[in-house]
């Protein structure tokens, strides 16, 4: 009875210790770290505590997430597609909606935000062009502004930069003073 209450646990463990190593990251691979709904490129410096240091590239601003050690559930290994099947805003009925649409890279979208500004009670609502230069495996793309207003540009720019945004957009984005409302592919 012994040998096979510890054959039991044996299995157990190992079948425990494969589904650990499955979320292991290595020392120095790129990675995207999940940031108040936005992605971060950053690498990996060192393990510490069960849990990864990241650097995050000079490029990769802003960043409005502080360097400590993150839990592998918040990111996610970086490799870019040409492609991805998200959500965009139908613009159909009453209340809207949304349907799935292939993005690919070069894609145009015109996307809806609302920003808050210091000092200011109510947020203002923006809109913008903007194209896909990237995307990774997760559905996180990088967009690059390319029309609209100056000044929703530039407030597009400080709050998300050159991060990477789900592409999504079936329901609100909200990251700090930025919150995107909806997009629509042209």
């Amino acid at each position: 009875m012994k040998i096979q209450k510890k054959s039991v646990f044996s299995f157990i463990f190992f079948l425990l210790s494969t589904t650990v190593q499955a979320d292991h990251f290595p020392v120095g691979s790129d990675v995207l770290a999940n940031c108040h709904g936005f992605f971060t490129k950053g690498k990996i410096k060192r393990l510490h505590k069960e849990r990864y240091v990241v650097h995050f590239y000079k490029d990769a601003r802003p960043v409005h997430c502080i360097p400590f050690a993150w839990d592998s559930m918040f990111l996610v290994p970086y490799k870019p597609i040409d492609q991805y099947t998200g959500k965009v805003s139908s613009g159909e009925g009453v209340f809207g909606g949304s349907t799935e649409k292939v993005l690919k890279v070069g894609d145009k979208l015109k996307i809806f935000y609302k920003a808050s500004e210091r000092g200011s009670l109510f947020d203002k609502k923006y809109t913008v062009e903007s194209v896909i230069k990237e995307i990774n495996v997760n559905g996180a793309g990088q967009l690059e502004t390319i029309g609209g207003e100056e000044k929703a540009q530039r407030t597009f720019q400080r709050w998300v930069g050159t991060n990477y945004v789900t592409l999504d957009f079936s329901s609100a984005l909200v990251a700090d003073r930025l919150t995107i409302l909806k997009a629509e592919k042209q």
